[in-house]
């Protein structure tokens, strides 16, 4: 049975939220490494007397392009999920002080019904 988004706790969307961003980073990962393969294959389809040494150089540099790639999108999904996580508390908070404020003005409404009967109890000093 599948919850709504209102019923969900700050806990349980910060976990949804969590599992899709892992997998997410999962699927990243898996077409960086395809695509690793594929550039080793073609470029030595393209260049097969490119030499040892050249050859290391091209591999070197491209495996260092992928690993900044690699940690500007990491840096990114990271501050992604902290805003995310922010918003949802901050969401609940809200949620929270409306309850409360809600609850606030309903006593104030039932003391004032009291009042207007001449029922009230009178405060404590």
């Amino acid at each position: 049975m599948a919850e709504s988004n209102e019923k969900k706790t700050v806990a349980d969307r910060a976990a949804d939220l969590s599992e899709d961003v892992l997998e997410s980073v999962r699927d990243r990962q898996q077409t960086v490494i395809e695509a690793m393969r594929k550039f080793v294959d073609r470029l030595d389809e393209a260049l097969p007397d490119l030499g040892e040494e050249r050859r290391k150089k091209v591999l070197d540099a491209f495996v260092d392009f992928a690993e900044k790639v690699g940690t500007t999108t990491n840096d990114f999904v990271a501050r992604m999920v902290r805003s995310a996580s922010g918003t949802l508390k901050e969401g609940t908070a809200k949620k929270a002080a409306a309850k409360g404020t809600a609850k606030k003005a309903a006593a104030k409404g039932t003391a004032k019904k009291a009042a207007a009967k001449g029922t009230a109890k009178p405060a404590a000093d």
